[in-house]
C-alpha cells in the first residue's frame, strides 16, 4: 500500500510541476502531446509572406486558368468583358423568377452596405462605414452591365468581392441593381396609366 501511495504522490507532484495548478496563469506555451500539425509551415489567407516578392500569401490564378462549372463558350458570362471592353446586357433570360432571385441575393449580400434601394445608406453607415456606392448616380447608371458584374465578383475600393455567389446569381443581382436604378430615377409618367392611378390614390 505504501508503494502505491508513494507512486501516487510522485505522479501528483509531477503533474503539478508540469501543468501547474488549475486556474494558474502562465506566459509559457502549453505542452502539446498531440499537436495534430497545428504549427506546420503554411500560408494563411490574407496574411503577409516574406517568401513572395510582393509580400502576399494569396497568389493570383495562373494566367489562362479556367474556373470550374462555368460556360467557357461564352466568356462574357464569366468576365463581363467582350473583346477587352465592358459588355452590356444580361446573358440570362430576365424573367420574374430571375428578378426575384436577384432581389433575394441582393438583400442578403449587398443591402447591408448599399441599402435596400441602392442609395448607399445601408445599416453599416450607422456604424461609421461610409462610402458605399449609391447606384442612383449618373455615373453608375451609365456604366455597362459587365462593369457592375465585375464589381460584384471582385469588389472595388473597400468593398470585398463576392466570388462565392453562383454565376447566374451574380447576373441576377446586376439585373436587380438596374431595376433599383430605374425605380430611383423614374417619373409617374413611366408607369402604365392604370398603375399610375393606383399609385396616386395611395
Amino acid at each position: 500500500m505504501k508503494y502505491f501511495l508513494f507512486t501516487l504522490l510522485v505522479l501528483v507532484v509531477a503533474v503539478v510541476a508540469i501543468a501547474g495548478f488549475r486556474g494558474q496563469r502562465t506566459t509559457n506555451r502549453p505542452i502539446e502531446i498531440f499537436p495534430d500539425m497545428d504549427h506546420q509551415p503554411k500560408a494563411k489567407s490574407q496574411t503577409e509572406s516574406r517568401f513572395f516578392s510582393d509580400g502576399r500569401s494569396d497568389r493570383p490564378p495562373v494566367e489562362g486558368t479556367i474556373p470550374t462549372k462555368v460556360p467557357v463558350e461564352n466568356p462574357y458570362k464569366v468576365s463581363g468583358m467582350i473583346q477587352g471592353n465592358w459588355g452590356d446586357g444580361i446573358p440570362f433570360p430576365v424573367t420574374a423568377s430571375f428578378m426575384a432571385r436577384g432581389k433575394e441575393r441582393y438583400e442578403i449580400n449587398c443591402a447591408v452596405c448599399h441599402g435596400e434601394a441602392g442609395q448607399g445608406n445601408g445599416i453599416t453607415s450607422q456604424y461609421g462605414l461610409a462610402g458605399a456606392a449609391n447606384y442612383n448616380t449618373d455615373r453608375l447608371r451609365e456604366m455597362p452591365d459587365g462593369y457592375l458584374y465585375n464589381v460584384v465578383v471582385h469588389g472595388k475600393g473597400r468593398m470585398l468581392g463576392l466570388p462565392h455567389i453562383q454565376l447566374e446569381d451574380r447576373w441576377a443581382i446586376v439585373a436587380y441593381m438596374r431595376a433599383l436604378q430605374r425605380a430611383g430615377n423614374s417619373r409617374i409618367t413611366d408607369v402604365p396609366e392604370a398603375e399610375a392611378q393606383n399609385l396616386l390614390n395611395k
